[in-house]
């Protein structure tokens, strides 16, 4: 091939990478768990009227993700653009379609539910149930997840305890609560943290623990799991702290 149509070519496949990457500029951002929120608000109310609202949410969403603030840690991006946006986005229409903002809350609820229930961590806990020791397995995982998932751009975290029978922590900030808050809806808060409920309440041999959260007023979440047979040991040294 001659020099001019190397060239020739070279100018077709930048062109034609430059217009690919154009479409993806300007096609819209499929929302996380869309699919799921829309089957849960069929159940309620029909196909047709979920369909018609899935729409109205996703634009909501749009308009937020276009506007969204740029954080540069990647986590923190993360936990913005497929968790808290979308849940903004839901919470937001529902707020047009009811008057009591506790109607839109316990539909949200439910929408969360779902979420939890498809969620990579529920399948990765359905897992550690079959495995020899899951107390372990979770305690090495969890460090790293908040290491990770929860970094302290976004929260301040104290370990309390870290042993062979519980692991427990606070958290004393938060990055929904105050994201949600600068957004003008802090009540949303108390209705993500019920994930950790839904996520870690029933686990074989482990219990789970707490009292306190920052999205319900407190100030601090306290997390607590423990082997089921070191739960009440834990929960004595843990009200005496």
């Amino acid at each position: 091939m001659t020099r001019r149509g190397a060239f020739l070519v070279g100018v077709a496949l930048g062109g034609m990478g430059g217009l690919l990457a154009t479409r993806r500029a300007v096609e819209p951002r499929a929302m996380e768990h869309l699919d799921i929120s829309q089957r849960v608000l069929a159940e309620a109310r029909g196909e047709i009227p979920a369909a018609m609202l899935a729409a109205r949410v996703q634009e909501r969403y749009d308009e937020l993700y276009a506007h969204r603030p740029r954080f540069l840690q990647p986590a923190l991006r993360q936990h913005l653009e497929t968790g808290i946006l979308p849940g903004l986005a839901l919470y937001q229409t529902l707020r047009e379609e009811h008057d009591d903002q506790e109607a839109a809350l316990a539909e949200m609820d439910r929408i969360f539910a779902a979420w939890v229930e498809h969620s990579p961590k529920r399948r990765l806990l359905r897992l550690m149930e079959h495995l020899p020791d899951p107390f372990n397995i979770l305690r090495i995982s969890n460090r790293w997840i908040l290491k990770t998932s929860y970094p302290p751009q976004g929260w301040r975290t104290e370990w309390v305890e870290d042993s062979e029978d519980c692991i427990a922590y606070d958290i004393s900030d938060c990055f929904y609560v105050n994201v949600l808050t600068a957004y003008g809806a802090p009540e949303l808060t108390a209705h993500f943290c019920r994930g950790d409920d839904l996520l870690f309440g029933n686990l074989p041999g482990i219990s789970w623990e707490r009292t306190k959260t920052l999205g319900r007023g407190d100030d601090r979440c306290d997390f607590r799991l423990c082997r089921m047979d070191a739960s009440s040991t834990g929960s004595s040294l843990r009200n005496g702290r």
